[in-house]
């Protein structure tokens, strides 16, 4: 799943969406006229010869690839898709990983020859190019040609602030989540039942839960190779513990914070210190992975499968996988990991800010393309009743059938012989990421009933992040001038204050340091974008 950063970028610079779900209708007589056909008020396509579009069109496209299988006109939902709609694609993939995607993305602009579509979740990276003249504004687009989605908007008129640029305009068609919950705090559950431990509440229980981990052998090989607390995401995972301190900064876009309708930096408040310390004791004792800074997946489920790690901090949906993996690695029948409540801090603070926002996905339409309102009208079919159980789940038959009324994927999506994963598999059969609105029984159909309810009883405890805030040109001047210099130099000093590299007692320096550099600067300009943003 895709989770933005810090609405996207703060130093993408040349001149240069998770999945879908329900709502109805779709297009009037005339301008369904334009295409060639006509849609019913249902949603489901019916132009001539039952396409979406009368006449076939091609559109290249360019998105974020799955790692899962490279997307390609040939894969079954892509495939479907044409068959329904008459419109083809040349696809245009970008890399997986972030940077590499976002590096290919300012290749494309720079270039000038910028495709039909652009697919991106980087909000500010795709803002700065809208506004260059680069897409196309699709506010009159979407009142003419997009009914299904024109429909969202109005029932959830909050979604427009998450897409209007600092321009007043429109350039957006977004990918709709309905999952709230997106990190959760998992441990394993025999580990706590064989040393007779409770789950954890405070940071006190979790802190000695930890050291038990560590000390009391409860992966039962007669040796202390035990990590407690392991994570995937180098300092992210770590830095999750900041929220007992009722601060957050373990991803970018929760450095800044609002409180009493200010706007506030996390690594400059004084909070940051105490949470600062906590995390130093626990890598000083050895509770938390000691190679956080580096870990990627592939040595995070290292070492949760080896049951080495006890403990640590991911999706409802890896909670409920890793258990099935680690029996599968181990033969160890009892594996199970359990998901609890964030840790309560000293002041009975307990929160978290890891939340999946509404609208986290842009998908964009190049202002040269000669087929506009078919792309539109393409979209807004995604978000339509049929539309959207092709987008959630697939081809009926193939990846889902229905059971009492409920889309239930079949054993070719649940149970692939080479053990992937639901979400791997769709990915295979050609689900991505672009503009659409998600079922929540998309997420459901992959979870026992009991991470369900886990996922749902942790939403009680999110705190809302700041929104996501459009720029003006002189004010991302200010952020790339500013905090770039300053995001790196504090990556650095907080690595150092966790491993003991430099003592907590250089916090109030380091603060100083940082308004130096020119903090408040950045934090007038974010307060003014967050007060555009309320008006």
């Amino acid at each position: 799943m895709i989770r933005l950063k810090w609405r996207g970028a703060v130093s993408l610079v040349l001149s240069a969406a998770l999945f879908m779900s329900v709502l109805a209708g779709c297009g009037s007589k005339n301008e369904n006229a334009q295409a060639g056909g006509s849609t019913s008020q249902s949603g489901e396509t019916t132009a001539s010869g039952g396409k979406l579009i009368g006449e076939p069109i091609k559109i290249s496209m360019f998105l974020q690839d799955s790692a899962d299988q490279a997307i390609s006109p040939d894969l079954p939902i892509i495939k479907e898709i044409t068959d329904r709609t008459n419109v083809s694609f040349d696809f245009i993939p970008g890399p997986a990983t972030e940077a590499q995607f976002r590096e290919k993305f300012n290749v494309i602009i720079a270039s000038g020859s910028i495709p039909d579509v652009i697919v991106s979740p980087y909000r500010d990276d795709m803002l700065k190019v809208a506004e260059q003249g680069i897409f196309e504004p699709l506010d009159e687009h979407i009142t003419n040609n997009a009914p299904n989605f024109k429909k969202i908007l109005d029932e959830h008129p909050e979604y427009i602030k998450d897409l209007r640029s600092s321009d007043g305009k429109d350039y957006f068609l977004p990918f709709i989540g309905a999952v709230r919950t997106f990190k959760v705090w998992m441990v394993r559950e025999d580990w706590l039942q064989k040393l007779n431990l409770k789950q954890p509440e405070t940071l006190d229980d979790w802190y000695n839960m930890l050291k038990a981990f560590k000390e009391k052998d409860p992966n039962g090989n007669g040796k202390q190779d035990e990590i407690p607390y392991t994570t995937r995401n180098t300092k992210a995972g770590v830095l999750s513990f900041m929220e007992a301190f009722g601060i957050s900064g373990f991803e970018a876009n929760e450095q800044f914070f609002i409180e009493d309708n200010k706007v506030k930096y996390a690594y400059t408040d004084p909070r940051c210190k105490d949470a600062l310390t906590f995390i130093n004791k626990l890598y000083k004792e050895g509770l938390i992975d000691p190679e956080y800074a580096t870990n990627d997946t592939k040595v995070w489920l290292s070492r949760i499968t080896s049951e080495i790690a006890g403990s640590c901090q991911d999706t409802t949906a890896r909670a409920y996988s890793l258990g099935d993996a680690i029996r599968q690695a181990s033969s160890n029948s009892s594996a199970n990991l359990v998901v609890v409540p964030p840790p309560k801090g000293p002041t009975g603070v307990q929160m978290t800010t890891s939340q999946m926002q509404p609208v986290r996905g842009y998908t964009a339409i190049s202002v040269t393309s000669k087929h506009k309102e078919e792309i539109v009208k393409l979209f807004d079919y995604f978000y339509s009743e049929e539309g959207s159980l092709l987008m959630n789940f697939g081809i009926e038959g193939q990846t889902y059938t229905m059971v009492n009324g409920k889309p239930t994927y079949t054993d070719a999506i649940a149970k692939d012989t080479k053990g992937r994963s639901i979400l791997s598999m769709l990915n295979v059969f050609g689900h991505r990421e672009w503009a659409y609105r998600q079922d929540i029984g998309y997420e459901d159909a992959m979870l026992d009933a009991r991470y369900v309810q886990a996922r749902n009883d942790m939403e009680k405890y999110i705190r809302p992040t700041i929104p996501a805030l459009s720029f003006t040109e002189d004010e991302r001047d200010v952020i790339n001038n500013k905090y770039t210099e300053i995001q790196t130099y504090k990556d650095e000093m907080i690595d150092k204050f966790i491993m003991g590299k430099e003592p907590i007692e250089k916090f109030d320096e380091f603060v100083k340091k940082i308004q130096d550099m020119g903090i408040d600067e950045v934090l007038k300009v974010e307060q003014t974008a967050f007060d555009r943003y309320n008006k």
